[in-house]
């Protein structure tokens, strides 16, 4: 077995079926831009997240977060240029117009951004961008497909130290949700080598993580 998760995004086409030949999914040209495997930036394990950039293999995008920092604005610019250049694409999370500025990729939404009229704005500034978003529940799912995402992802799937306030999903929980998701569903939270086969059957495209990549 692969010894991170960054080394079963090379096989992913084995452990994840095609993702758009599914028919509940809308047809929409940025379902087949959709990366197979997306690292989400973090304050803390990945204070430096263009630093990671060189070690993701083909087909990892990233969700630039880095929430509260003061140079948020900087550590943007910096990362979606390197990535650019080596061919990775980059989400801003929760922030459009900083998105546009240091020329992202797409915008990730955090649940609270979640409305029909968010993805309006966002639409109008960059028609081609990818939108995905986080969901816990169904509830937030439903907004979700109200809103018109491109994506969703679903957490936590397992324990994780990010989201101790959440109730965990565990694979059934995941499968009920990719089931009913009218959008490709990536799962996220507590996922590791050992667990990752598990989510052959739940319906997902792809996976989320954190700490994984940061190894």
């Amino acid at each position: 077995m692969p010894a991170t998760l960054t080394d079963l995004t090379r096989t992913l086409n084995l452990t994840f079926g095609p993702f758009n030949l599914e028919p509940r999914w809308p047809t929409k040209s940025s379902v087949r831009r959709l990366p197979r495997a997306i690292v989400m930036s973090d304050n803390k394990r990945m204070p430096d997240p263009a630093a990671v950039l060189d070690e993701l293999p083909r087909g990892v995008a990233m969700v630039f977060r880095h929430y509260g920092d003061p140079n948020r604005a900087i550590l943007a610019q910096k990362t979606v240029d390197q990535a650019h250049r080596l061919g990775i694409k980059v989400l801003v999370a929760g922030d459009a117009q900083l998105a546009r500025r240091v020329g992202a990729d797409g915008v990730h939404l955090p649940g609270r951004l979640l409305h029909r009229r968010v993805l309006f704005r966002i639409a109008a500034m960059r028609p081609s961008w990818l939108i995905t978003a986080a969901v816990h529940d169904r509830h937030e799912l439903t907004r979700a497909t109200g809103a018109g995402v491109d994506a969703v992802m679903v957490s936590p799937v397992f324990p994780t130290t990010t989201h101790v306030q959440r109730k965990v999903l565990g694979v059934i929980g995941l499968t009920q949700m990719a089931t009913v998701a009218r959008m490709p569903v990536f799962a996220l939270g507590g996922l590791n080598t050992k667990v990752l086969p598990r989510l052959k059957p739940c319906g997902v495209i792809g996976f989320a993580g954190i700490g994984q990549f940061t190894r």
